[in-house]
């Protein structure tokens, strides 16, 4: 397993921070809701859910997203259907009944050097550090335990890890669970009309690549659409 599998962000203190829900290679949305942003990559941060590749039309120029310094992801589960095939040796079947087609079209050789780069920057799980102390964890599909400061011991079993990569019981169960030791857990993976809020769980998968809107929030974006999930705190934090 990638050393790198958990990694902790601290505190962005000059600039924004927004969080990105599924992009499956919908490059040019993506830019066109940054650059209506006013983004600033001198200051500020993307942290996504991951699933940046698959079904739409830019996977090999979402994956270089990787390479940006403000751009921080954690490993979906296309891209780990991609680490399966091109590191791993694994069949391209399933992956290429995901969406997984482009890569044929494109050179192997270079594919697999580009992954080889960037795996270090696929983590299964992400906690961004808050300004005021709180904090948010993301990983892909949702987090199978009530306690973030479990997550590495979570990656390292199997069942939770799957879960972390594939895992819909929460959202089809729509359990309403507080995960201790974070003010927000952050998720995509199912496509849904608007974000959905479960405890303290955000789901923020909609549905770009067929058709719904840029899943790109800031702060204070989360806020509103977690309330009251998220504690006034953070509203303090996103503030610049």
């Amino acid at each position: 397993m990638d050393g790198r599998a958990h990694i902790r962000v601290a505190a962005n203190r000059s600039g924004r921070d927004f969080f990105l829900g599924d992009l499956h290679g919908m490059y040019d949305a993506f830019l066109t809701a940054l650059a209506a942003r006013d983004f600033d990559p001198a200051r500020d941060r993307v942290f996504s859910v991951g699933d940046l590749v698959d079904r739409g039309p830019d996977s090999g120029r979402c994956l270089a997203l990787l390479e940006e310094p403000w751009f921080h992801a954690v490993r979906g589960n296309h891209e780990q259907m991609m680490i399966d095939v091109l590191l791993g040796g694994e069949d391209a079947g399933l992956w290429r009944l995901n969406g997984g087609g482009w890569f044929a079209e494109s050179e192997r050789a270079t594919l697999v050097c580009r992954l080889r780069r960037l795996l270090p920057h696929l983590p299964l799980a992400l906690t961004v550090d808050l300004s005021d102390g709180g904090r948010i964890g993301i990983c892909h599909a949702e987090y199978p335990r009530l306690d973030w400061d479990e997550v590495e011991s979570a990656i390292g079993i199997s069942p939770d890890r799957h879960r972390m990569l594939w895992g819909r019981e929460i959202l089809a169960h729509a359990l309403e669970r507080k995960v201790a030791h974070a003010t927000l857990t952050l998720h995509g993976h199912t496509p849904l009309p608007a974000p959905r809020r479960l405890g303290n769980a955000l789901f923020i998968d909609t549905g770009l690549v067929y058709g719904g809107p840029v899943p790109l929030f800031t702060l204070d974006e989360l806020r509103e659409v977690a309330r009251p999930a998220i504690q006034p705190s953070v509203a303090a934090a996103s503030k610049r």
